[in-house]
């Protein structure tokens, strides 16, 4: 019976490791994937930073279409509105498909990408649409 009282406080500490560090891993070389598509996508801008003065500008946030699992960009470098294909700084081709939307996995992954990069974001999803004059209603037939 004295092992049942040691193990709830052990699994206990254990808990609450796995909180602190989330079930987030990192994403393949460029080399390895050098295209990812993104649905559910939206656009963020980072707005506050502790010292990572590089990730400031715009990136991609959404589900990886092939991995199913939620995705956030380095800082998006170039977008050609007509193909939906951005290139971010790590030189990662991120192809939009279909609609904008919203993930929960995207949402989670850009919580804790946050977190990590000491970073604030805002949405500039709308911004994005606007400075590239976006045609919601063609998207499905570009990426369709």
């Amino acid at each position: 019976m004295s092992n049942d009282k040691s193990i709830k406080p052990q699994l206990g500490a254990f808990i609450a490791d796995l909180e602190k560090h989330p079930n987030i891993w990192g994403t393949a070389s460029v080399e390895a994937e050098p295209q990812k598509w993104l649905e559910a996508w939206q656009v963020f801008k980072v707005v506050k930073t502790n010292g990572f003065e590089d990730r400031f500008g715009l990136h991609f946030v959404g589900r990886n279409s092939i991995e199913v699992n939620g995705a956030v960009s380095s800082k998006i470098e170039s977008f050609d509105p007509v193909t939906m294909r951005g290139i971010t700084s790590s030189g990662r081709i991120y192809q939009l498909v279909g609609p904008l939307g919203f993930c929960d996995d995207a949402q989670y992954v850009l919580g804790n990408w946050c977190r990590f990069n000491r970073v604030e974001v805002e949405d500039a999803t709308e911004e994005f649409i606007q400075r590239f004059s976006i045609s919601l209603e063609n998207i499905k037939k570009v990426t369709g």
